[in-house]
């Protein structure tokens, strides 16, 4: 027998416990002698919700909290939504992608158009992500966009109230949350790539840790790890995070890897990207090498003026 108990941390976001959930049910299902409990952890990005994820620190805003519980030994393992973390962990944790893969692509919700290409000019778009505004931008640049942020409950009541005219959320996230009504277009990743990792769920844990490791080894699944491992390792050589628009995204086809990636400026108007095909246990090599292209075009620059 492995472990008797496990802690599990989690944000207390509906989509969080869900997937905290799932992770759960699915570790009950091979090991029935496990005491599994949650435990849900406000985070900074949960609190502060009028400033952009830029602005009071990117990505880890929804992860920090949870990884210093495991540090602190008050959980076993956090879960989140992989997009959610950073392209750097502390040295003292693992990641893992669990389970296959949800749609990893982005949604077009509306109460009046079906729809991007439907929108009328001057319509108001909410999202707070820079990549989507980017791309959105760069494919309709009449379009206004506005910053929205909360969950996915808080973001839908916003559309519902009439403050924007549509909005762009994660497919995966209202497919999970029993919403995939609300969904009016799946926008195809020619028009928007979506970010490394979306519709996948992550789970970190302490890398000594050698129990958890063998217990996760049951409900992880393989052509996931290779696909969050090729679309984070682009992100990881671009340093990217909240504050530029970069995107990675890699299909499993035939034994074959597929990944696409992009960098462009705030504004839309400088766009590099560039793919990848080979096999799917060199989807690190890969990543490395494409962002490195772009970096080599013209990326490094785009970089340069934001930071500097």
């Amino acid at each position: 027998m492995l472990k008797k108990i496990l802690r599990i941390a989690t944000r207390k976001s509906p989509l969080a416990l869900l997937q905290s959930n799932f992770i759960k049910k699915n570790l009950l299902y091979f090991y029935p002698h496990l005491i599994i409990t949650l435990i849900p952890i406000v985070t900074r990005g949960d609190l502060i919700l009028h400033k952009s994820l830029s602005n009071i620190g990117g990505k880890g805003s929804f992860t920090k909290e949870l990884e210093l519980a495991l540090l602190d030994n008050r959980a076993d393992i956090a879960v989140h939504s992989m997009k959610d973390i950073p392209n750097t962990i502390p040295s003292e944790l693992c990641l893992s992608s669990i389970s296959k893969r949800g749609n990893p692509l982005d949604a077009f919700v509306s109460n009046c158009y079906q729809s991007i290409d439907q929108l009328p000019k001057q319509a108001i778009i909410g999202t707070s992500s820079l990549r989507r505004k980017a791309q959105l931008i760069r494919y309709r640049p009449d379009l206004i966009i506005q910053p929205l942020r909360g969950n996915i409950d808080t973001r839908l009541k916003k559309l519902d109230e009439g403050k924007y005219t549509a909005i762009i959320l994660a497919t995966e996230g209202l497919n999970r949350l029993g919403l995939k009504n609300r969904i009016n277009q799946i926008i195809p990743a020619e028009y928007c790539l979506p970010p490394c990792g979306q519709g996948t769920i992550g789970v970190e844990y302490r890398l000594n840790d050698h129990n958890i490791s063998l217990l996760l080894k049951k409900i992880k699944d393989k052509n996931t790890e290779y696909i969050t491992m090729a679309e984070r390792s682009f992100c990881k050589k671009m340093n990217s995070g909240c504050h530029i628009p970069v995107a990675s995204y890699a299909i499993l086809k035939k034994n074959k890897l597929w990944l696409r990636g992009l960098v462009c400026s705030p504004n839309g108007k400088i766009f590099l990207s560039g793919e990848r095909i080979g096999k799917p246990n060199f989807g690190e090599k890969m990543g490395y090498e494409l962002a490195s292209e772009l970096l080599n075009k013209g990326a490094l620059k785009i970089l340069k003026n934001i930071f500097f």
